[in-house]
């Protein structure tokens, strides 16, 4: 017999089913807070890592689209917002790629071939420049001339998608609209549901149950037999 059974009012510890829960979560938890502490420090090195290759990229791509805007005629104070210009339209697309998750596919499909569109556009600029490719002056203006409007129409579009998949979001937030899905990689992360947590037991029906242990071991006397 322990000490702690001859203490009056003590009970046993099967009786106390969530201090056990308890201590048998305490561990899952801290390894939780280990995992997103970790998925954290790792998510920030990645975005740095982006953001440093992104300047570096902006950076070497500037010299060319600046040199086919000269050569289309445009003054050198003006010929350096070109490349700004391009650039931010890139980030933009990006940025929508990445919001527009969960989306309707035509509006996934919009973002990723605006990225793939732009990203092909540059490397081609800087490839014609790296190897010399001179272009005539007609053609090259006419390109310049059109290239800032068509960069805003392409922006404006890719925002005009994000306002209305956040209006829809915000219609109705615990649904998802059709085709959300459509890109692989979104499909765990949207369509997965959180698991119900279990509903924690009542001590004060937990007291209330009658103990079959000591009930056990009782016989019910008759009153035949009392008499």
């Amino acid at each position: 017999m322990t000490p702690t059974s001859l203490l009056p009012g003590s009970r046993p510890a099967e009786e106390h089913p969530d201090l056990q829960s308890e201590a048998a979560a305490s561990p899952r938890i801290r390894a939780a807070d280990r995992g997103s502490g970790s998925r954290l420090a790792a998510a920030l090195i990645v975005i740095a890592g982006v953001v440093v290759l992104a300047v570096g990229a902006f950076l070497v791509s500037y010299a060319g689209i600046r040199q086919i805007a000269l050569a289309a005629g445009i003054s050198p104070a003006t010929a350096g917002i070109y490349p700004v210009i391009v650039d931010a339209v890139f980030v933009v697309a990006c940025v929508s790629a990445l919001a527009l998750r969960g989306a309707e596919w035509w509006m996934q499909a919009y973002a990723w071939l605006s990225v793939f569109f732009l990203l092909s556009a540059i490397g081609l600029i800087e490839a014609a420049h790296a190897a010399g490719v001179s272009l005539s002056h007609r053609p090259a203006a006419a390109t310049m001339a059109a290239l800032p409007w068509a960069l805003f129409l392409l922006g404006f579009g890719l925002w005009l998608s994000m306002l209305r998949h956040q209006r829809r979001a915000a219609a109705n937030p615990a649904g998802h609209p059709d085709g959300g899905s459509w890109w692989p990689w979104t499909a765990g992360l949207d369509s997965a549901e959180p698991a119900p947590l279990a509903a924690a037991p009542d001590p004060a029906v937990s007291d209330a149950r009658p103990d079959t242990a000591d009930n056990a071991g009782s016989v019910p006397v008759s009153r035949a037999d009392a008499s």
